[in-house]
């Protein structure tokens, strides 16, 4: 019995062009149907389409599969076999990451609905600045860009963060003098090994006033983006030495190309206090 090339690939839902490619490699051989004729798949064509199939649905690229039909014994299968689970489980690894960084995500973005420039008192999280600059300094050697690249691959949910010292706090001038870098809890450093050192502080500790509040114009003071949270802290006679803080959200980014600023960059502070 023959098949057509479009009945062929119709029935393993793949396209004429798949077919003629994997024609191409080798891997299928068409009879004609005269000089010049349509291609016609003989039942023998279905069975090795069949493994190409079963293989690429376990993950297998077409140079891989080509290997495995080189292999000539049980064992050669097996040896590609256990790199083919080391690779997947590797990849596995990589989308639960990539699922929990969702998820802090989205907690993220509760957070900003429910203490947007509102203020409570809880617990710091023990943070760590990762690259300590002054000044907003972002140029970086390449060997630290490097490990940036490893930190953000590690932790999707590294964010950019501020340390604003308690003298700025009050200052109507701009931003500057801040430490900043990327901040990330302890033990979300601490499950890939990341530990204090070189490019490392340790912040927080204790308890501290907690907000979001919107940077929506460049050259904001402190005191514009923290004067709820110091008002906050005075009414109750809260002695605020600093506050630390780290992006949540961006909004409205494409702006950036006229300006050089998004509609709106939500940060979440915490400032550290003495009752």
């Amino acid at each position: 019995m023959y098949y057509k090339i479009g009945t062929l690939a119709k029935r393993f839902g793949i396209t004429p062009q798949a077919l003629r490619f994997y024609e191409k490699q080798g891997l299928l051989l068409p009879a004609r149907a005269g000089e010049g004729g349509d291609r016609r798949y003989q039942s023998r064509n279905l069975k090795w389409l069949y493994s190409i199939r079963r293989y690429h649905d376990l993950g297998y690229s077409l140079e891989e599969t080509l290997e495995l039909f080189s292999c000539q014994s049980p064992e050669e299968l097996d040896t590609m076999a256990v790199q083919k689970e080391a690779e997947t489980r590797r990849e596995l690894e990589l989308m639960e990451r990539r699922l929990a960084a969702i998820r802090r995500q989205r907690e993220d973005l509760a957070r900003i609905g429910r203490l947007l420039h509102g203020c409570e008192v809880v617990e710091m999280p023990r943070l760590w600045l990762l690259v300590d600059q002054k000044d907003q300094a972002v140029d970086l050697d390449p060997a630290l860009q490097d490990e940036v690249q490893e930190w953000m691959r590690f932790l999707p949910w590294v964010y950019a963060a501020s340390v604003i010292d308690g003298e700025r706090l009050t200052s109507r001038e701009d931003g500057g003098g801040r430490r900043s870098g990327f901040c990330v809890e302890r033990a979300a450093a601490e499950e890939i090994g990341l530990g204090v050192g070189p490019h490392a502080v340790a912040l927080g500790g204790g308890r501290a006033i907690h907000t979001v509040t919107a940077l929506d114009r460049l050259g904001a003071t402190p005191e514009y983006l923290l004067g709820h949270a110091l008002a906050y802290g005075e009414e109750r006679g809260l002695r605020i030495s600093s506050a630390v803080g780290r992006c949540l959200a961006k909004t409205g980014e494409d702006r950036c190309r006229e300006d050089l600023l998004p509609r709106s960059v939500y940060y979440e502070y915490w400032l550290p206090i003495q009752e």
